[in-house]
């Protein structure tokens, strides 16, 4: 009897904030200045690199960006992360992607 691997889920945590709330446990800071944008995208593009060998030849069925305030995200950004995605998993053709507000 073969083994079926299931689908993949992919979460990507956002940790800014426009302000913190009283009642989250999740890591998240309020933004002071300016995003540090470029060093999370790397550090995002690195887990992912680091990861996808391990999961190679499974199928992503949903990217879910989530945590502090995940649309503080400038859209460019959010296309420079799936972009990178697309090109080392394989996503479902009807993939569901989500950016919590």
């Amino acid at each position: 009897m073969a083994l079926t691997l299931p689908p993949l889920a992919l979460y990507a945590h956002f940790p800014w904030c426009v302000r913190k709330c009283p009642y989250c446990d999740f890591n998240s800071h309020t933004v002071q200045d300016e995003l540090p944008l470029e060093p999370y995208l790397s550090a995002l593009r690195d887990d992912l690199d680091a990861q996808a060998e391990a999961v190679a030849g499974r199928v992503v069925d949903s990217v879910f960006f989530g945590g502090g305030t995940p649309s503080l995200m400038p859209p460019d950004a959010v296309a420079r992360v799936l972009d990178h995605v697309r090109a080392r998993l394989s996503l479902a053709p009807d993939v569901e992607i989500t950016l919590e507000a």
